[in-house]
């Protein structure tokens, strides 16, 4: 079930706010901002509203003074599995694109500060997509890695075939999205998608002390790093197209079939 929760978040020694979000909880401790993806019964599933949340959530944080790094969590067993398939099948590309279907997310790259997607248990679709939006990804040795949207006769749509073949390469990018394969955050680490994998005992605390660490370093000077390591004019076109490119596969039969199938845990039976 889906409800508020208040909770306060210190801008400073002598102020608080108070901040209401139904997915995601927001606190503040020593110059790291903490983003907990919350949408518990949904196992952290993106719909529209988290989305919105997230983006919300990670300017608020990003406009306490005091913060230099960010981490963004789901819990032990999801990161995220990603796009939520229930409000998918409610959507065709007239629709998604009036809702404003993952646009949110395009907005996370306005976040001047480091973001850091600590990843325990399933990142899967969006949940990797979400990911790979962040600057550094750490995962636990446990955690699970996939870009299934070809199994729901769907393609990526938050930056999967742009990021990945930026990070990975074209042949790594496209094995993952053309086969849907589940990885371990073991190959996922041997490929590049992730930057440091931790044990799973203390895995949050051992995240954090690398949060720690690079928040010791001058604000300016992390800004202008991640500013620089961050801007793709190639990936920014890509994206457009990409995204144009799922719109147009949720009008498509085999999305219906796809999604169908999914959701009545049956075996998809593909028109082409």
């Amino acid at each position: 079930m889906c409800y508020y929760c208040s909770h306060y978040k210190k801008i400073n020694l002598l102020h608080t706010i108070l901040i209401k979000f139904r997915n995601i909880i927001t606190k503040t401790e020593n110059h790291l901002g903490y983003l907990n993806l919350n949408r518990q019964n949904e196992n952290n599933a993106l719909d529209i509203k988290t989305s919105e949340e997230i983006y919300e959530g990670l300017k608020e944080l990003e406009q306490d003074q005091s913060v230099r790094v960010i981490l963004i969590y789901g819990n032990q067993k999801f990161f995220s599995p990603g796009a939520d398939i229930k409000e998918l099948s409610q959507l065709n590309s007239d629709s998604a694109k009036s809702k404003g279907l993952f646009s949110f997310f395009d907005r996370i790259k306005e976040i001047k500060i480091p973001i850091i997607a600590v990843v325990e248990g399933y990142a899967l679709g969006g949940g990797i997509e979400l990911a790979l939006m962040c600057d550094l990804i750490i995962a636990s040795k446990e955690a699970k890695f996939s870009q299934p949207e070809v199994n729901l006769g769907l393609m990526p749509g938050m930056g999967g075939t742009q990021r990945l073949k930026y990070f990975l390469g074209k042949h790594n990018a496209n094995y993952l999205c053309l086969s849907g394969e589940m990885i371990s955050a073991n190959r996922a680490y041997e490929l590049g998608l992730v930057s440091i994998l931790l044990e799973k005992n203390n895995f949050f605390e051992e995240s954090k002390k690398v949060a720690k660490k690079i928040a010791e370093k001058p604000k300016s000077s992390l800004i202008e790093i991640k500013k620089l390591i961050s801007k793709n004019e190639f990936i920014e076109k890509g994206l457009k197209t990409e995204r144009e490119s799922f719109y147009n596969l949720l009008d498509h039969e085999n999305a219906k079939i796809g999604i169908d199938a999914f959701l009545k845990k049956t075996k998809a039976d593909w028109k082409d």
